[in-house]
């Protein structure tokens, strides 16, 4: 990766609505000692950060581990653990038509719960929007795989 791409992917993160893109739903009591864990596991023992606020926690795993380190060791598994290729496949398709998939085939693709990529109305039951990782993974984060 080289240096202005990492810049840009470094602000995208710092300007993300949601503490890293929404990958996590839960709050930071439930969040931060899973990122932890996490973190200890994938870097090491030493890998540790303050709490504080998301913003301040954000700036600190773009210290350390970095940018690369984040989207190849956790941000790129957790997607691929929670869609399989065929249905990121299929968002991606849906992506660049620039249309909402519908809720009928979301379920054909076995995408239960298609956040962070799409809004759900569940009252209404429709996509109502796409999410803004969505536009991140498939302009971004993908073209680096």
């Amino acid at each position: 990766m080289d240096a202005k791409q990492r810049g840009k992917l470094e602000r995208y993160c710092k300007n993300s609505s949601k503490f890293l893109w929404g990958l996590s739903r839960a709050n930071q009591k439930i969040t931060y000692p899973w990122l932890r864990n996490e973190g200890r596991r994938l870097w090491g023992p030493h890998f540790d950060f303050r709490d504080g606020s998301y913003a301040n926690v954000t700036h600190q795993l773009l210290e350390s581990p970095g940018i690369e380190k984040l989207l190849h060791d956790l941000i790129v598994p957790r997607v691929k653990s929670l869609f399989s290729d065929e249905a990121l496949q299929f968002l991606h398709t849906c992506w660049e038509a620039g249309t909402l998939p519908s809720i009928s085939f979301l379920r054909k693709f076995n995408i239960q719960d298609a956040y962070p990529f799409l809004e759900i109305n569940s009252q209404f039951n429709y996509v109502e929007r796409w999410e803004e990782f969505a536009g991140l993974w498939f302009e971004e984060i993908k073209e680096q795989q």
